[in-house]
């Protein structure tokens, strides 16, 4: 009976832990819009279908967070993604070419970075950009 306890109470912990390694915040989006970094978000309309959005927020949810790191970076963002949930608002600033195969994406809200490889940046582009 003791082992029983002993593997549910690690498996739980185990999924806790891993839950809060992979899991970056971007939850309760109701909207998304993407354009390029010197365009204004007034002349497109807003992504709102839960399929898309769902797949977007999951690429935002397993990137790879950096935190206790300030970049000074001198190009300007690519894109940037408007993210709309019922309370406020975030703009996301994709840097591609950050790295080799890689985008940074930085925040308006938040005090971290996240990165993705280009094939889930173009992901996002490509599906927000319909």
């Amino acid at each position: 009976m003791k082992k029983i306890i002993l593997t549910v109470l690690f498996v739980l912990l185990f999924g806790l832990i891993s839950y809060s390694m992979l899991y970056n915040g971007f939850t309760g989006v109701k909207s998304m819009t993407i354009q390029t970094y010197d365009e204004s978000f007034d002349e497109v309309k807003p992504v709102t279908d839960p399929e898309i959005i769902s797949t977007v927020t999951g690429i935002l949810n397993r990137s790879n967070k950096i935190t206790h790191t300030r970049y000074k970076i001198a190009i300007e963002p690519t894109y940037k993604l408007k993210l709309v949930d019922q309370k406020s608002e975030e703009i996301l600033y994709l840097h591609e070419g950050f790295d080799k195969n890689e985008t940074l994406i930085s925040s308006d809200r938040r005090e971290h970075y996240y990165k993705i490889n280009q094939k889930q940046t173009d992901k996002i582009v490509q599906l927000l950009s319909k």
